[in-house]
């Protein structure tokens, strides 16, 4: 008789996405988007629903995917650039307006 080997039944846990992963991207995107206007307040709420989604991949990283972190980081640069860009386009609109009036 032959003996069968079987390889061990491994559940293999598919791991999701970070909950506020996607949310601060598409603020920080939008940050960029739409610059003098609301840019700065989009940047700050970015940075804050990633803050949230790294304090919650923290509490439990298994079971979330790798990538989670990879879209938290790009989330902090592009709201980063949306702050920083939006901030310097209001101050120059700003001056652009003091400016006239002289």
């Amino acid at each position: 008789m032959e003996e069968q080997t079987s390889m061990p039944n491994v559940a293999t846990e598919k791991k999701i996405l970070g909950p506020y992963a996607i949310s601060a991207l598409i603020w920080g995107i939008f940050s960029i988007v739409t610059l003098m206007y609301l840019g700065w307040v989009a940047a700050i709420i970015g940075f804050g629903r990633r803050s949230k989604g790294l304090r919650v991949y923290n509490e439990n990283p298994g079971k979330y995917s790798e990538k989670t972190l990879k879209v938290l980081k790009t989330a902090k640069t592009l709201n980063l650039i949306g702050l920083i860009v939006s901030c310097a386009t209001t101050l120059l609109f700003l001056l652009v307006i003091i400016a006239a009036n002289f």
